[in-house]
């Protein structure tokens, strides 16, 4: 299950990368955009934390999305529109990044899924929050924070993602 919620994460964290990516960094300065198709690889170092579910087991995968922005108003958003889906259900569909003028950002609450020693499951509230920073390289680096409100997997986890042009 550990494999489930990254993956379910790894949609939140793909959106931001993709726009980023298919400009260079100076682009950001005048319309950001986030179009094309990204190879977002999650679980790049050890996880951190105070969450029981760092010591879960993960594995560095990576998977492409493609992504769609648009700006107006002054607001840019950049959507996830194909790849795999999140496979935590309780994740909001679709998922977005807003350019907040350094990074794309996404926050989303769903249900975390609690991996207990007997394998069973506990659902517990928890709120993600992603960053991904454009690089020099042309490449995005991303940090998704994740809050587990209640539970037994209760306290937080990070972990790092990168993003590049498929």
């Amino acid at each position: 299950m550990a494999s489930d919620r990254l993956k379910s994460l790894v949609g939140l964290c793909a959106a931001p990368l993709t726009i980023a990516l298919s400009l260079p960094p100076t682009a950001f300065a005048d319309t950001p955009s986030w179009n094309g198709e990204y190879a977002i690889t999650f679980m790049v170092g050890p996880k951190s934390g105070t969450s029981m579910a760092v010591g879960d087991p993960e594995v560095q995968h990576t998977d492409t999305y493609g992504f769609r922005s648009s700006c107006t108003s002054g607001k840019c958003v950049a959507t996830i529109v194909s790849g795999p889906p999140p496979s935590n259900p309780t994740v909001p569909q679709p998922v977005q990044f807003t350019w907040d003028g350094s990074a794309w950002t996404q926050v989303s609450d769903f249900q975390w899924d609690c991996m207990m020693p007997d394998t069973t499951i506990q659902w517990s509230p928890a709120r993600s929050t992603v960053h991904y920073t454009p690089q020099p390289n042309g490449t995005l680096a991303g940090v998704m924070h994740t809050d587990i409100l209640s539970g037994p997997c209760q306290g937080w986890i990070e972990m790092d993602m990168t993003a590049e042009r498929a």
